[in-house]
């Protein structure tokens, strides 16, 4: 598994569905304007979305399938960078989750500090503090214990001119996936788009190997 970001490669940047399961799809993410995977759950009641992304075609690609399947939609936000967040206020919903640190972005919806368990009717979900080098406060989203969707969070941050790990988040990461049932893990901008549990700890793990002693940052120019 490369430590790389793999965007889209659709020249007309038009983003489309896709389908994982039967009840779980997600619109393609673009490079131009960058906009992340968003995510759709569909439970008995509400359509649940992980990320609402930035390209303009988003917002009414999420309005016709709420409109087919006659359900309202729940957002859930990863993280609170622009190409996951920008869609926010041209699409209607009925609830919305984010951590601590979004919330100072969107000043709309509920925080969530720690884990919220969905009713099972709705794809037994799960949201989740996630930690994260990338990006403070960023959330997880579980459906079925099967699948796991993490949006940045595994990536590394900018700090000075460099990009680095914080090893210690690094090590939190490894401990919490491997504690959750879930056998996917996915990642935004990455193809493929879902990706086992195990290679993604693998990952991790070699990332934490490269960790320096008393050093609280790992180079990611050097994993």
């Amino acid at each position: 598994m490369q430590d790389k970001i793999q965007l889209n490669s659709d020249k007309n940047n038009i983003p489309m569905w896709r389908n994982i399961t039967d009840k779980i799809s997600y619109i393609t993410p673009t490079m131009q304007p960058l906009s992340a995977n968003v995510c759709v759950i569909e439970g008995e009641d509400y359509l649940w979305v992980y990320d609402v992304g930035k390209n303009s075609f988003v917002s009414d690609m999420l309005s016709k399938i709420s409109q087919e399947k006659g359900k309202d939609i729940k957002i859930v936000l990863s993280h609170f960078h622009p190409d996951h967040i920008a869609n926010l206020q041209y699409i209607k919903w009925s609830k919305l989750y984010q951590g601590k640190n979004t919330y100072k972005y969107t000043h709309i919806g509920e925080v969530v500090e720690e884990e919220i368990r969905i009713d099972k009717s709705e794809a037994n979900l799960s949201i989740f503090p996630m930690p994260s080098s990338h990006a403070k406060g960023s959330l997880a989203l579980m459906a079925d214990e099967t699948y796991c969707l993490l949006g940045d969070a595994l990536y590394p941050a900018h700090k000075g001119n460099k990009t680095v790990y914080n090893a210690g988040m690094v090590k939190q990461q490894i401990d919490l996936l491997n504690k959750i049932p879930a056998s996917y893990i996915l990642l935004s901008h990455r193809e493929p788009f879902v990706q086992k549990k195990q290679a993604v700890i693998a990952w991790l793990c070699e990332i934490y190997s490269k960790r320096e002693k008393n050093q609280p940052w790992i180079d990611a120019g050097n994993v």
